[in-house]
Protein backbone atom coordinates (compact mmCIF):
# COMPACT_ATOMS: atom_id res chain seq x y z
CA UNK A 1 0.00 0.00 0.00
CA UNK A 2 2.69 2.61 1.28
CA UNK A 3 5.86 2.56 -0.74
CA UNK A 4 9.11 4.38 -0.28
CA UNK A 5 11.45 5.71 -2.56
CA UNK A 6 14.78 6.74 -1.89
CA UNK A 7 17.36 9.36 -3.93
CA UNK A 8 20.92 9.64 -4.03
CA UNK A 9 20.67 13.23 -3.31
CA UNK A 10 18.78 11.97 0.00
CA UNK A 11 15.72 12.99 -0.59
CA UNK A 12 12.82 10.48 -0.35
CA UNK A 13 9.67 10.42 -1.32
CA UNK A 14 6.27 8.53 0.23
CA UNK A 15 3.95 6.72 -2.40
CA UNK A 16 0.19 5.49 -1.25
CA UNK A 17 -0.40 3.10 -4.18
CA UNK A 18 0.62 4.99 -7.27
CA UNK A 19 -0.09 8.47 -5.86
CA UNK A 20 2.95 10.58 -4.40
CA UNK A 21 1.93 11.85 -0.68
CA UNK A 22 4.61 13.41 0.78
CA UNK A 23 8.40 14.60 -0.02
CA UNK A 24 11.46 14.88 2.27
CA UNK A 25 15.25 15.43 2.98
CA UNK A 26 14.54 16.36 6.66
CA UNK A 27 14.13 13.05 8.76
CA UNK A 28 12.36 15.33 11.42
CA UNK A 29 9.45 16.21 8.93
CA UNK A 30 9.31 12.69 8.04
CA UNK A 31 8.91 11.71 11.82
CA UNK A 32 5.98 14.83 12.38
CA UNK A 33 4.51 13.08 9.01
CA UNK A 34 4.27 9.67 10.36
CA UNK A 35 2.78 10.95 13.39
CA UNK A 36 0.15 12.26 11.75
CA UNK A 37 -0.22 9.28 9.34
CA UNK A 38 -0.55 7.32 12.99
CA UNK A 39 -3.21 9.34 13.93
CA UNK A 40 -5.13 9.53 11.40
CA UNK A 41 -4.71 5.43 10.68
CA UNK A 42 -5.80 5.12 14.35
CA UNK A 43 -9.13 7.06 14.14
CA UNK A 44 -9.89 5.74 10.98
CA UNK A 45 -8.96 2.34 11.47
CA UNK A 46 -9.39 1.71 15.03
CA UNK A 47 -10.98 -1.58 14.85
CA UNK A 48 -8.83 -2.85 11.97
CA UNK A 49 -5.82 -2.21 13.92
CA UNK A 50 -7.17 -3.17 17.07
CA UNK A 51 -5.35 -0.52 19.11
CA UNK A 52 -6.76 -2.09 22.85
CA UNK A 53 -5.13 -5.58 22.09
CA UNK A 54 -1.86 -3.75 21.62
CA UNK A 55 -2.14 -1.56 24.05
CA UNK A 56 -2.62 -4.62 26.44
CA UNK A 57 0.35 -6.57 25.41
CA UNK A 58 2.53 -4.24 25.89
CA UNK A 59 1.02 -2.90 29.66
CA UNK A 60 1.81 -7.06 30.09
CA UNK A 61 5.41 -7.13 29.13
CA UNK A 62 4.85 -7.30 25.16
CA UNK A 63 4.12 -11.20 25.18
CA UNK A 64 1.02 -10.98 23.18
CA UNK A 65 1.25 -11.33 18.95
CA UNK A 66 -0.53 -7.96 18.51
CA UNK A 67 2.27 -6.49 20.66
CA UNK A 68 5.31 -8.74 18.80
CA UNK A 69 2.83 -8.10 14.81
CA UNK A 70 3.50 -4.03 16.62
CA UNK A 71 7.20 -4.67 16.98
CA UNK A 72 7.52 -5.86 13.72
CA UNK A 73 6.06 -2.93 11.95
CA UNK A 74 7.43 -0.08 13.80
CA UNK A 75 10.69 -1.36 12.84
CA UNK A 76 10.01 -1.34 9.42
CA UNK A 77 10.69 -4.80 8.28
CA UNK A 78 9.53 -6.10 4.92
CA UNK A 79 7.08 -8.11 5.77
CA UNK A 80 7.94 -10.94 3.35
CA UNK A 81 10.63 -11.81 6.29
CA UNK A 82 8.15 -11.24 8.75
CA UNK A 83 8.20 -15.31 9.34
CA UNK A 84 11.83 -15.50 10.28
CA UNK A 85 11.01 -13.14 13.33
CA UNK A 86 7.83 -15.53 14.13
CA UNK A 87 10.06 -18.82 13.88
CA UNK A 88 12.91 -17.30 15.72
CA UNK A 89 9.92 -16.38 18.55
CA UNK A 90 8.57 -20.09 18.54
CA UNK A 91 12.49 -21.04 19.21
CA UNK A 92 12.90 -18.54 22.01
CA UNK A 93 9.64 -20.24 23.43
CA UNK A 94 11.20 -23.77 22.96
CA UNK A 95 13.79 -22.27 25.16
CA UNK A 96 16.44 -22.42 22.39
CA UNK A 97 19.00 -19.52 23.59
CA UNK A 98 18.98 -17.09 20.99
CA UNK A 99 22.16 -14.66 20.40
CA UNK A 100 21.45 -11.66 18.28
CA UNK A 101 23.74 -8.71 17.26
CA UNK A 102 21.99 -5.04 16.88
CA UNK A 103 24.51 -3.01 15.13
CA UNK A 104 22.90 0.61 15.12
CA UNK A 105 20.67 -0.09 18.14
CA UNK A 106 19.75 4.06 17.65
CA UNK A 107 16.23 4.28 19.67
CA UNK A 108 16.16 0.27 20.37
CA UNK A 109 13.48 -0.61 17.96
CA UNK A 110 15.28 -4.00 16.97
CA UNK A 111 16.28 -4.95 20.26
CA UNK A 112 12.87 -4.77 21.52
CA UNK A 113 12.60 -7.57 18.39
CA UNK A 114 15.00 -9.62 20.03
CA UNK A 115 13.68 -9.47 23.21
CA UNK A 116 11.01 -10.28 22.05
CA UNK A 117 12.07 -13.48 21.03
CA UNK A 118 13.78 -13.92 24.36
CA UNK A 119 17.37 -13.45 22.88
CA UNK A 120 20.28 -12.04 24.20
CA UNK A 121 20.99 -8.25 22.39
CA UNK A 122 24.30 -7.25 21.93
CA UNK A 123 23.85 -3.68 21.34
CA UNK A 124 26.53 -1.21 19.38
CA UNK A 125 25.40 2.72 19.43
CA UNK A 126 28.14 5.34 19.18
CA UNK A 127 25.20 8.13 20.02
CA UNK A 128 26.30 9.75 23.44
CA UNK A 129 22.21 11.06 24.01
CA UNK A 130 20.85 7.84 22.84
CA UNK A 131 23.00 5.43 25.05
CA UNK A 132 22.19 7.24 28.13
CA UNK A 133 18.43 6.50 27.02
CA UNK A 134 18.95 2.74 26.40
CA UNK A 135 20.96 2.32 29.53
CA UNK A 136 18.58 3.76 31.26
CA UNK A 137 15.34 1.58 29.68
CA UNK A 138 17.08 -1.66 29.55
CA UNK A 139 18.78 -1.37 32.83
CA UNK A 140 16.35 -4.20 34.26
CA UNK A 141 16.64 -6.28 31.28
CA UNK A 142 19.97 -8.26 31.82
CA UNK A 143 19.48 -9.56 27.85
CA UNK A 144 20.56 -6.26 26.67
CA UNK A 145 23.88 -5.33 26.45
CA UNK A 146 25.01 -2.46 25.06
CA UNK A 147 28.62 -1.32 23.98
CA UNK A 148 29.03 2.81 23.38
CA UNK A 149 31.11 2.12 20.10
CA UNK A 150 30.86 2.44 16.33
CA UNK A 151 31.19 -0.61 14.20
CA UNK A 152 33.56 -0.46 11.96
CA UNK A 153 36.58 -2.81 10.52
CA UNK A 154 39.16 -1.40 12.68
CA UNK A 155 39.76 -0.19 16.10
CA UNK A 156 40.27 3.43 16.16
CA UNK A 157 38.74 6.46 17.35
CA UNK A 158 36.87 8.73 15.24
CA UNK A 159 34.79 11.57 14.77
CA UNK A 160 30.43 10.47 14.83
CA UNK A 161 29.16 13.64 13.10
CA UNK A 162 25.46 14.72 13.67
CA UNK A 163 23.46 15.35 11.02
CA UNK A 164 22.66 19.25 10.95
CA UNK A 165 21.56 19.87 14.47
CA UNK A 166 19.84 16.68 15.22
CA UNK A 167 22.21 15.59 17.67
CA UNK A 168 20.36 11.69 17.97
CA UNK A 169 19.01 11.81 14.13
CA UNK A 170 19.41 8.12 12.65
CA UNK A 171 21.61 9.79 9.75
CA UNK A 172 24.15 10.37 12.24
CA UNK A 173 27.39 8.47 10.92
CA UNK A 174 31.04 7.81 11.24
CA UNK A 175 31.45 8.40 7.43
CA UNK A 176 32.46 11.68 6.00
CA UNK A 177 29.76 12.29 3.09
CA UNK A 178 30.10 14.97 0.73
CA UNK A 179 26.44 14.18 -0.55
CA UNK A 180 25.71 15.75 3.31
CA UNK A 181 28.42 17.86 3.34
CA UNK A 182 26.47 20.61 4.34
CA UNK A 183 24.71 18.52 7.25
CA UNK A 184 27.63 17.05 8.67
CA UNK A 185 29.03 20.59 10.66
CA UNK A 186 29.40 19.19 14.26
CA UNK A 187 30.25 15.80 15.65
CA UNK A 188 32.38 14.17 18.50
CA UNK A 189 34.63 11.70 19.56
CA UNK A 190 34.13 7.74 19.44
CA UNK A 191 35.02 4.73 19.74
CA UNK A 192 35.28 2.93 16.25
CA UNK A 193 35.43 -1.42 17.21
CA UNK A 194 36.56 -4.54 14.91
CA UNK A 195 33.25 -6.06 14.43
CA UNK A 196 34.72 -8.91 12.95
CA UNK A 197 36.67 -9.42 15.98
CA UNK A 198 33.50 -8.72 17.82
CA UNK A 199 31.86 -11.60 15.98
CA UNK A 200 34.65 -14.38 16.70
CA UNK A 201 34.32 -13.28 20.15
CA UNK A 202 30.76 -13.70 20.42
CA UNK A 203 31.13 -16.74 18.63
CA UNK A 204 33.42 -18.40 20.62
CA UNK A 205 31.55 -17.60 23.61
CA UNK A 206 27.77 -18.39 22.18
CA UNK A 207 28.98 -20.77 19.74
CA UNK A 208 26.75 -19.67 17.65
CA UNK A 209 24.70 -16.24 16.72
CA UNK A 210 21.40 -16.18 14.90
CA UNK A 211 20.84 -12.73 13.81
CA UNK A 212 22.59 -9.72 12.78
CA UNK A 213 21.68 -6.27 11.61
CA UNK A 214 23.35 -3.64 10.61
CA UNK A 215 22.34 -0.14 10.09
CA UNK A 216 25.26 1.99 10.29
CA UNK A 217 25.04 4.59 8.42
CA UNK A 218 27.38 4.19 5.20
CA UNK A 219 30.08 1.76 7.21
CA UNK A 220 28.72 -1.54 6.38
CA UNK A 221 30.79 -1.43 2.98
CA UNK A 222 33.98 -1.77 4.73
CA UNK A 223 32.64 -3.62 7.59
CA UNK A 224 30.83 -6.35 4.91
CA UNK A 225 34.19 -6.59 3.09
CA UNK A 226 36.49 -7.78 5.80
CA UNK A 227 33.51 -10.06 7.06
CA UNK A 228 33.11 -11.71 3.50
CA UNK A 229 37.05 -11.87 3.35
CA UNK A 230 36.97 -13.66 6.83
CA UNK A 231 34.82 -16.23 5.76
CA UNK A 232 32.65 -15.24 9.10
CA UNK A 233 29.43 -14.82 7.47
CA UNK A 234 29.04 -18.93 7.10
CA UNK A 235 28.53 -18.86 10.95
CA UNK A 236 25.86 -16.57 10.54
CA UNK A 237 22.08 -17.64 10.48
CA UNK A 238 20.40 -14.34 9.15
CA UNK A 239 22.44 -11.12 8.66
CA UNK A 240 20.17 -8.08 7.68
CA UNK A 241 21.53 -4.78 6.43
CA UNK A 242 20.34 -1.44 5.67
CA UNK A 243 22.52 0.05 3.11
CA UNK A 244 23.52 3.58 2.84
CA UNK A 245 25.34 3.77 -0.68
CA UNK A 246 23.78 7.27 -1.53
CA UNK A 247 26.82 8.93 0.98
CA UNK A 248 29.10 7.65 -1.53
CA UNK A 249 29.78 9.72 -4.65
CA UNK A 250 29.45 6.19 -6.66
CA UNK A 251 26.17 4.78 -5.11
CA UNK A 252 25.61 2.11 -7.44
CA UNK A 253 29.13 1.25 -8.41
CA UNK A 254 29.17 0.85 -4.40
CA UNK A 255 26.29 -1.25 -4.02
CA UNK A 256 27.11 -3.63 -7.11
CA UNK A 257 30.49 -4.20 -6.30
CA UNK A 258 28.68 -5.10 -2.46
CA UNK A 259 26.27 -7.61 -4.54
CA UNK A 260 28.76 -9.27 -6.92
CA UNK A 261 30.96 -10.08 -4.09
CA UNK A 262 28.23 -11.64 -2.03
CA UNK A 263 27.31 -13.39 -5.19
CA UNK A 264 30.97 -14.46 -6.27
CA UNK A 265 31.20 -16.47 -2.98
CA UNK A 266 27.40 -17.44 -2.93
CA UNK A 267 26.47 -15.88 0.54
CA UNK A 268 22.89 -17.15 0.63
CA UNK A 269 22.16 -15.31 3.95
CA UNK A 270 22.74 -11.54 3.96
CA UNK A 271 19.90 -9.53 2.52
CA UNK A 272 19.99 -5.85 1.93
CA UNK A 273 16.54 -5.15 1.17
CA UNK A 274 15.26 -6.04 4.67
CA UNK A 275 13.15 -2.81 5.70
Amino acid sequence: MFKKIKYDSGKREIYFGKKKIFQYINQNKFVEFVEKLSNNLIHTYSSTLDVNKISYDLRNGGAGFYAFDFLLKRANIAFKYHKIFYDLYLRGQNNEKLIFIDGGCHNGVFSDIALACGAVSYAFEPNIYLCAFLNNLYKDNPNFILAQQAISNKNEKTIFYNLADDIVSQGASIVKSNARANLQKQGYEVDMIDFCEVTKELLQRHGKINFIKLDIEGAEFDVLDAFIEQNLCEKIEYIMVETHERLFDNPNEKLNALKAKISKNNISNIYLDWI
